[in-house]
């Protein structure tokens, strides 16, 4: 038993990369890429055969996870890239970044302390020289 097990463990085991698969697992779904190209990624959504890029079959099957309706990874390119090149704008006040991604007047945001506030230019920088003037007070006393 032993010269068996010793002449498996002296074979020298090739891993030949370019016959591996990739496979991945997104919410309950095997995804697997056995060429190495970018586009080839495969998986079985509800019996419908899909083949794209990884970031369009984890939205097919986010899809179907969340409407029980199929969706093939084509509808989703260009879904989720609305924003214009040279559209995002940003002012900075008082040590802030005031960041509007839209180009409208009020859909202006700043993170301040983990939190997100929204609105107009004028209301943000309204609140935040409050929450200034506040912690201002507080290191006063």
């Amino acid at each position: 038993m032993s010269s068996l097990h010793e002449k498996v463990l002296s074979k020298p085991v090739q891993l030949d990369e370019a016959n591996m698969k990739k496979r991945l697992f997104h919410r309950g779904h095997n995804i697997e890429n056995a060429s190495g190209s970018p586009d080839d990624w495969k998986t079985f959504i509800n019996g419908n055969p899909v083949v794209s890029k990884l970031t369009l079959v984890k939205k097919s099957i986010d899809w179907w996870c969340d409407m029980k309706a199929f969706m093939p990874p084509e509808k989703f390119i260009g879904v989720g890239n609305t924003v214009k090149q040279g559209s995002r704008k940003v002012e900075e006040y008082k040590g802030f970044k005031l960041f509007n991604d839209t180009g409208e007047t009020n859909q202006w945001y700043v993170m301040l302390g983990g939190k997100l506030l929204k609105g107009s230019p004028a209301a943000i920088k309204k609140h935040l020289d409050l929450v200034l003037l506040k912690t201002q007070q507080q290191q006063r006393q």
